[in-house]
């Protein structure tokens, strides 16, 4: 059994040194007490700014790790500068499991405001040995740029052989052509939608998800939750996602 989420941590980017602490409320103690609640084993985490990374690296217990790289590079001329030092995020994964690869890769974004880029890692599990983990945060403005940033994740899974686990915050919802298009296509290399009938973008107009998982079909979905409970509820504009996932003997 693993326990796995997505959660979109809401980048405050106004404050241009947000770490986690926004009107009096410690945003990563929260993300801590959330981790410890459910057991997380393999969490993907959207909009992570610099100040919030350094901090939750600090803050992690020892046997748990993060990796992901930033949207500009370290020596990009923009580093110190506002505002584009606000938007330098990173989509990290954290994970009690033994990393063995890790790497994050850029998608398309020229027609877009801020780059885009998918992190992946690879853990260990006695279950099923190699399991690849992919986690993205998609463009929300321009519906052509989320599908060339969907197809450069189509590209880089169809060439992993092993089960896959992919999440994130996509900005799309079940109903758009273009992510039936890709759900299909996911498929088609036994990767499975998981069906979450809610919303999960707190300000949704629409009562669906936008934040979305991915699992090959070696992994059956036990449980999915939809952290609401009133504590959270200044954490994030969405709601946590969280999957209890077992595992096929194959």
């Amino acid at each position: 059994m693993l326990t796995i989420a997505t959660i979109n941590v809401q980048n405050k980017y106004k404050l241009k040194n947000y770490n986690g602490i926004y009107e009096n409320e410690d945003h990563i103690k929260m993300l801590l007490s959330l981790i410890k609640k459910y057991n997380l084993d393999i969490i993907g985490l959207q909009e992570v700014n610099q100040k919030y990374f350094e901090r939750l690296q600090l803050e992690l217990p020892n046997n748990t790790s993060i990796y992901g790289k930033f949207r500009y590079p370290k020596n990009w001329f923009t580093k110190n500068l506002y505002p584009f030092s606000t938007f330098n995020e990173s989509v990290p994964i954290i994970t009690t499991k033994k990393i063995i690869k890790q790497e994050t890769k850029v998608l398309p974004w020229l027609t877009s405001y801020v780059p885009r880029i998918v992190t992946i890692i690879e853990i260990e599990t006695k279950e099923l040995g190699p399991i690849v983990i992919l986690n993205t945060h998609l463009d929300y403005m321009k519906n052509k740029t989320k599908v060339k940033q969907l197809k450069k994740v189509e590209s880089i899974i169809s060439k992993i052989k092993k089960p896959i686990i992919l999440m994130g915050d996509f900005n799309m919802t079940i109903k758009n052509k273009d992510f039936q298009i890709f759900k299909k296509k996911m498929e088609k290399l036994n990767i499975i939608h998981t069906i979450i009938d809610e919303a999960t973008f707190k300000n949704s107009k629409k009562n669906l998800a936008i934040d979305h998982i991915f699992l090959s079909t070696c992994f059956n979905v036990e449980n999915i939750i939809l952290e609401k409970s009133v504590q959270y509820n200044n954490f994030s504009d969405h709601y946590p996602v969280i999957l209890k996932i077992s595992i096929e003997n194959i």
